[in-house]
């Protein structure tokens, strides 16, 4: 499925100028700016803020941690402001026998994204886009998500372009086959972290 997320067909026209869009591992110094974020932003399962503590909400608790050379936590800020914020865990993507599918997943755990910003509706988004690029560079298949409840699934996938596919266990699973998005290089600066860039072959 093919999608242009908000802001990413943005062309610069100011030269080198840096994108106004960060993102970058979220560090354990983050951690009381994200607690205010995750106090007024909205989940992105129930869009309802969960409770700033580590025990409401385990992306606080994993606050830079890396799992096999891949940063568990994400953060997108407009200019200076923390906007959007998520956990990511490299799993096996299975197919419909639950054989393991190559490549694997990046599967989001957690995401929250400030609903009451300039730009509400492309916060999350726009960190999904990214999430979307980034495993095609690191040679992972599929971004992914589950849960339960339908109406949430169709939601979620109409507003982050991800495909969603009913399962043997009557959960759903939200997905989209990564790939390069180049254009995102005019809108988004992503400094990368040195257990990730010491891999890549730029």
């Amino acid at each position: 499925m093919s999608r242009t997320f908000p802001g990413t067909a943005a062309v610069a026209t100011s030269g080198a100028r840096r994108p106004r869009c960060v993102i970058r591992p979220a560090e354990y110094a983050d951690r009381h700016a994200l607690e205010q974020v995750v106090a007024r932003s909205t989940h992105w399962m129930d869009h309802q803020p969960r409770p700033a503590t580590p025990g409401g909400c385990p992306l606080l608790s994993m606050l830079g941690a890396i799992d096999r050379g891949h940063p568990l936590t994400w953060l997108a800020l407009d200019n200076t402001t923390i906007r959007s914020c998520a956990l990511v865990i490299k799993s096996p993507m299975r197919d419909e026998r639950g054989r393991d599918m190559p490549g694997g997943a990046l599967w989001i755990d957690d995401l929250y994204e400030d609903r009451d910003g300039p730009d509400r509706d492309g916060y999350g988004p726009h960190l999904v886009g990214w999430l979307v690029d980034y495993c095609a560079h690191e040679h992972v298949q599929w971004l992914a998500a589950d849960t339960a409840d339908q109406a949430v699934a169709e939601d979620l996938g109409d507003r982050y372009g991800l495909e969603v596919l009913p399962t043997p266990t009557s959960a759903f699973l939200l997905r989209r086959r990564t790939q390069y998005l180049p254009r995102l290089a005019a809108t988004v600066h992503a400094p990368l972290p040195p257990c990730v860039r010491r891999r890549r072959r730029f």
